[in-house]
């Protein structure tokens, strides 16, 4: 089947490049998103990048499954690097330490494999662009939650 110019586009895009091929690739994700936590946490930046990455998401990831059996491809990865930005939006630019950056990477990665309720749901039942994105998106706010706690603990508030 030939590919269109539009579906090769969402497929570059969902992929992140070359990334979304690479061994581990949604763990490749989650570190493609890190540069940007480092720039854009505690400014509107890192909201912005996280939502126009989550509609970029489910308008590429869309045609992408349309009509295929596999409905979350190992090299769509977009979704893993909306998750990652999520993780860190309500986190202070005080708090952000090498130390945050890699729990919060460890977190998300673990809440993205496991999959915890309501993650599974959107993970086996909803077979569209905006259930592959959600499941990612709910694993970055478990994250998010479990990084909070540990800084609010350390910070002793």
């Amino acid at each position: 089947m030939k590919q269109t110019t539009i579906h090769k586009i969402c497929k570059v895009t969902a992929s992140l490049g070359p990334v979304g091929y690479l061994p581990a690739s949604g763990t490749w994700g989650s570190l493609v998103a890190l540069p940007f936590v480092w720039f854009l946490t505690g400014s509107y930046g890192i909201w912005i990048l996280t939502c126009f990455s989550f509609l970029v998401g489910i308008l590429t990831i869309r045609p992408l499954i349309e009509g295929k059996d596999e409905k979350d491809p190992g090299f769509v990865i977009i979704d893993e690097f909306m998750g990652q930005l999520l993780v860190f939006c309500l986190i202070p630019k005080e708090a952000l330490s090498p130390i945050t950056l890699v729990f919060g990477f460890l977190f998300f990665r673990l809440f993205d494999i496991l999959k915890p309720w309501p993650a599974s749901f959107y993970d086996q039942k909803v077979h569209t662009g905006f259930g592959v994105m959600m499941d990612d998106f709910i694993a970055g706010i478990y994250a998010m939650i479990l990084l909070a706690i540990m800084i609010m603990i350390s910070y002793n508030i």
